[in-house]
Protein backbone atom coordinates (compact mmCIF):
# COMPACT_ATOMS: atom_id res chain seq x y z
CA UNK A 1 0.00 0.00 0.00
CA UNK A 2 1.56 3.36 -1.03
CA UNK A 3 2.18 6.03 1.58
CA UNK A 4 -0.23 8.92 2.03
CA UNK A 5 1.75 11.36 -0.12
CA UNK A 6 2.13 8.81 -2.93
CA UNK A 7 -1.56 7.89 -2.73
CA UNK A 8 -2.68 11.51 -2.95
CA UNK A 9 -0.27 12.06 -5.83
CA UNK A 10 -1.65 9.07 -7.74
CA UNK A 11 -5.24 10.16 -7.15
CA UNK A 12 -4.39 13.68 -8.33
CA UNK A 13 -2.85 12.30 -11.53
CA UNK A 14 -5.95 10.16 -12.03
CA UNK A 15 -8.19 13.21 -11.63
CA UNK A 16 -6.14 15.15 -14.19
CA UNK A 17 -6.15 12.20 -16.62
CA UNK A 18 -9.92 11.74 -16.25
CA UNK A 19 -10.56 15.46 -16.77
CA UNK A 20 -8.36 15.67 -19.86
CA UNK A 21 -9.92 12.51 -21.32
CA UNK A 22 -13.38 13.91 -20.65
CA UNK A 23 -12.49 17.13 -22.45
CA UNK A 24 -11.09 15.17 -25.41
CA UNK A 25 -14.32 13.16 -25.69
CA UNK A 26 -16.28 16.40 -25.41
CA UNK A 27 -14.30 17.88 -28.29
CA UNK A 28 -14.79 14.69 -30.34
CA UNK A 29 -18.52 15.30 -30.01
CA UNK A 30 -17.99 18.58 -31.86
CA UNK A 31 -18.76 20.83 -28.92
CA UNK A 32 -16.63 23.92 -28.14
CA UNK A 33 -14.14 23.95 -25.27
CA UNK A 34 -15.74 26.96 -23.61
CA UNK A 35 -19.03 25.07 -23.20
CA UNK A 36 -17.39 22.18 -21.30
CA UNK A 37 -17.99 23.72 -17.89
CA UNK A 38 -19.46 27.05 -16.80
CA UNK A 39 -19.24 28.86 -13.49
CA UNK A 40 -22.42 30.51 -12.26
CA UNK A 41 -23.77 31.12 -8.78
CA UNK A 42 -26.95 29.14 -9.39
CA UNK A 43 -24.89 26.10 -10.42
CA UNK A 44 -22.88 26.29 -7.21
CA UNK A 45 -26.03 26.62 -5.11
CA UNK A 46 -27.66 23.71 -6.95
CA UNK A 47 -24.60 21.53 -6.40
CA UNK A 48 -24.53 22.28 -2.68
CA UNK A 49 -28.27 21.68 -2.37
CA UNK A 50 -28.03 18.37 -4.24
CA UNK A 51 -25.16 17.28 -2.02
CA UNK A 52 -27.23 18.15 1.03
CA UNK A 53 -30.07 15.95 -0.17
CA UNK A 54 -27.73 13.04 -0.97
CA UNK A 55 -25.95 13.28 2.37
CA UNK A 56 -29.27 13.51 4.22
CA UNK A 57 -30.68 10.44 2.48
CA UNK A 58 -27.45 8.47 2.97
CA UNK A 59 -27.18 9.40 6.65
CA UNK A 60 -30.82 8.49 7.29
CA UNK A 61 -30.31 5.15 5.54
CA UNK A 62 -27.13 4.39 7.49
CA UNK A 63 -28.78 5.19 10.83
CA UNK A 64 -32.13 3.62 9.99
CA UNK A 65 -30.65 0.40 8.61
CA UNK A 66 -27.62 -0.31 10.82
CA UNK A 67 -27.18 -3.93 9.77
CA UNK A 68 -27.20 -3.04 6.09
CA UNK A 69 -24.87 -0.13 6.80
CA UNK A 70 -22.39 -2.43 8.54
CA UNK A 71 -22.56 -4.94 5.69
CA UNK A 72 -21.86 -2.22 3.12
CA UNK A 73 -18.98 -0.81 5.14
CA UNK A 74 -17.37 -4.23 5.57
CA UNK A 75 -17.85 -4.97 1.85
CA UNK A 76 -15.55 -2.05 1.04
CA UNK A 77 -12.66 -3.18 3.24
CA UNK A 78 -10.41 -4.24 0.35
CA UNK A 79 -10.99 -1.15 -1.80
CA UNK A 80 -10.53 1.17 1.18
CA UNK A 81 -7.51 -0.53 2.73
CA UNK A 82 -5.73 2.83 2.47
CA UNK A 83 -8.01 4.04 5.29
CA UNK A 84 -6.30 1.72 7.79
CA UNK A 85 -4.19 4.73 8.68
CA UNK A 86 -6.96 7.35 9.02
CA UNK A 87 -6.88 10.24 6.58
CA UNK A 88 -7.11 13.74 8.07
CA UNK A 89 -10.02 15.88 6.91
CA UNK A 90 -7.88 17.88 4.48
CA UNK A 91 -6.84 14.65 2.71
CA UNK A 92 -10.44 13.45 2.56
CA UNK A 93 -11.38 16.76 0.94
CA UNK A 94 -8.54 16.44 -1.59
CA UNK A 95 -9.52 12.88 -2.54
CA UNK A 96 -13.17 13.92 -2.84
CA UNK A 97 -12.41 16.95 -5.00
CA UNK A 98 -10.35 14.81 -7.34
CA UNK A 99 -13.15 12.28 -7.65
CA UNK A 100 -15.88 14.87 -8.09
CA UNK A 101 -14.03 16.84 -10.74
CA UNK A 102 -12.30 14.03 -12.63
CA UNK A 103 -15.06 11.43 -12.65
CA UNK A 104 -17.81 13.85 -13.63
CA UNK A 105 -15.64 15.36 -16.37
CA UNK A 106 -14.97 11.90 -17.79
CA UNK A 107 -18.23 10.03 -17.32
CA UNK A 108 -20.82 12.79 -17.64
CA UNK A 109 -19.28 15.47 -19.88
CA UNK A 110 -17.16 13.01 -21.83
CA UNK A 111 -18.65 9.52 -22.16
CA UNK A 112 -22.31 10.41 -21.66
CA UNK A 113 -22.22 13.42 -23.97
CA UNK A 114 -20.43 11.66 -26.82
CA UNK A 115 -22.47 8.46 -26.48
CA UNK A 116 -25.75 10.39 -26.48
CA UNK A 117 -25.01 11.58 -30.02
CA UNK A 118 -25.07 7.96 -31.21
CA UNK A 119 -27.38 5.97 -28.92
CA UNK A 120 -29.62 8.58 -27.33
CA UNK A 121 -29.58 10.06 -23.85
CA UNK A 122 -31.15 7.22 -21.78
CA UNK A 123 -28.74 4.57 -23.06
CA UNK A 124 -25.82 6.99 -22.85
CA UNK A 125 -26.61 7.59 -19.18
CA UNK A 126 -26.68 3.83 -18.66
CA UNK A 127 -23.36 3.29 -20.44
CA UNK A 128 -21.62 6.09 -18.54
CA UNK A 129 -23.06 4.89 -15.23
CA UNK A 130 -21.97 1.30 -15.88
CA UNK A 131 -18.42 2.44 -16.64
CA UNK A 132 -18.56 4.68 -13.57
CA UNK A 133 -19.42 1.65 -11.42
CA UNK A 134 -16.83 -0.61 -13.06
CA UNK A 135 -13.99 1.86 -12.48
CA UNK A 136 -14.67 1.75 -8.74
CA UNK A 137 -13.91 -2.01 -8.69
CA UNK A 138 -16.56 -2.48 -6.01
CA UNK A 139 -18.30 -5.67 -4.95
CA UNK A 140 -21.80 -6.24 -6.31
CA UNK A 141 -23.96 -4.52 -3.65
CA UNK A 142 -21.73 -1.44 -3.67
CA UNK A 143 -21.45 -1.48 -7.48
CA UNK A 144 -25.24 -1.37 -7.75
CA UNK A 145 -25.38 1.68 -5.48
CA UNK A 146 -22.60 3.39 -7.44
CA UNK A 147 -24.45 2.64 -10.68
CA UNK A 148 -27.64 4.17 -9.26
CA UNK A 149 -25.75 7.29 -8.14
CA UNK A 150 -24.21 7.49 -11.62
CA UNK A 151 -27.67 7.35 -13.20
CA UNK A 152 -28.84 10.13 -10.87
CA UNK A 153 -25.84 12.34 -11.70
CA UNK A 154 -26.25 11.54 -15.39
CA UNK A 155 -29.93 12.49 -15.37
CA UNK A 156 -29.28 15.71 -13.45
CA UNK A 157 -26.45 16.61 -15.81
CA UNK A 158 -28.74 16.00 -18.77
CA UNK A 159 -31.62 18.14 -17.50
CA UNK A 160 -29.45 20.93 -16.07
CA UNK A 161 -26.63 20.99 -18.62
CA UNK A 162 -24.36 21.93 -15.72
CA UNK A 163 -21.17 19.97 -15.19
CA UNK A 164 -20.26 22.21 -12.25
CA UNK A 165 -23.44 21.25 -10.39
CA UNK A 166 -22.73 17.51 -10.51
CA UNK A 167 -19.03 18.04 -9.79
CA UNK A 168 -19.85 19.95 -6.60
CA UNK A 169 -22.55 17.50 -5.53
CA UNK A 170 -20.26 14.52 -6.16
CA UNK A 171 -17.30 16.04 -4.32
CA UNK A 172 -19.29 17.13 -1.26
CA UNK A 173 -21.10 13.81 -1.04
CA UNK A 174 -17.77 12.00 -1.25
CA UNK A 175 -16.41 14.06 1.66
CA UNK A 176 -19.25 12.76 3.82
CA UNK A 177 -19.12 9.20 2.46
CA UNK A 178 -15.35 8.83 2.87
CA UNK A 179 -15.42 10.35 6.36
CA UNK A 180 -18.30 8.10 7.42
CA UNK A 181 -16.85 4.90 5.95
CA UNK A 182 -13.47 5.60 7.55
CA UNK A 183 -15.09 6.26 10.94
CA UNK A 184 -17.23 3.12 10.75
CA UNK A 185 -14.39 0.88 9.55
CA UNK A 186 -12.36 1.78 12.60
CA UNK A 187 -15.35 1.53 14.96
CA UNK A 188 -16.14 -1.95 13.63
CA UNK A 189 -12.51 -3.05 13.77
CA UNK A 190 -12.42 -3.87 10.07
CA UNK A 191 -8.64 -3.49 9.99
CA UNK A 192 -7.99 -5.39 13.23
CA UNK A 193 -5.84 -8.53 12.77
CA UNK A 194 -7.96 -11.67 12.55
CA UNK A 195 -7.43 -14.40 15.12
CA UNK A 196 -4.97 -16.98 13.87
CA UNK A 197 -3.70 -14.68 11.10
CA UNK A 198 -0.16 -14.87 12.46
CA UNK A 199 -0.20 -18.58 13.12
CA UNK A 200 1.90 -20.74 10.82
Amino acid sequence: MPGRAALLGLLTLQAVAFTVTGLVLWRLSGRPNDAFVSFHTDEIVSGIALAGVLVGVAYAAFKGLPRLSERLVRAQADNFAFLEKPLPLWAIVMVSLGAGIGEEALFRAGVQTLASDYVGVPLAIGIASALFAIVHLAKSPIAMIIFAIGVLFGYLYWISGSLLTVMIAHALYDVFALWYVQKEMHRLGVFAPKEGADES
